[in-house]
């Protein structure tokens, strides 16, 4: 097992799988709050999968999850801003721990790509605002995988608000 930590966030990674912990681009956010002080700490993104991920990769998996075979998944937790803590979209409290083999489909992913599925939760935690978004290589063999997702899910930590580093 290693731990992935940084930014607040920290990850429990299996052997085998692959992972990072960064920041996302802060050009929006900068703009928002340039008249009422320094901006908060850009929010970051959380990505861990079965297999090698490639040096550039989206948010949600664009560049790696063309990348899949069946039996790989990926993962990643993406942050929004403070602004969306307390909105209906992120109403769900809590990381969530345990994901049901039946809530993942192949239209929930955010390209789709023939054979796989997906799930998207949004949820907030310590008081900040995620998405987790899982791809599954092979959406037929979701029901042995998305135990091995849920045994990732159970190693997440979240601490509070992250200041921005100077």
């Amino acid at each position: 097992m290693t731990v992935l930590a940084a930014h607040g966030v920290a990850l429990d990674l299996p052997a085998g799988w692959d992972g990072r912990i960064r920041r996302r681009s802060t050009v929006e956010a900068a703009q928002r709050h340039a008249v009422s002080g320094p901006p908060p700490a850009p929010p970051m993104v959380a990505q861990a999968a079965t297999f090698s991920l490639p040096a550039k990769v989206g948010d949600f998996g664009g560049g790696a999850v063309e990348l899949m075979r069946a039996p790989d998944l990926f993962l990643a937790i993406v942050e929004y801003d403070s602004d969306s803590v307390g909105t209906a979209l992120f109403r769900r409290l809590g990381v969530p721990r345990r994901l049901r083999a039946e809530s993942f489909h192949p239209q929930a992913l955010q390209r789709t790509l023939p054979g796989q599925g997906g799930i998207q939760v949004f949820f907030t935690e310590a008081e900040r605002a995620f998405c987790l978004y899982v791809v599954l290589g092979s959406y037929p063999r979701r029901g042995r995988t998305v135990p091995l997702v849920n045994r990732l899910l159970d190693g997440i930590r979240v601490d509070g608000r992250v200041p921005a580093q100077r």
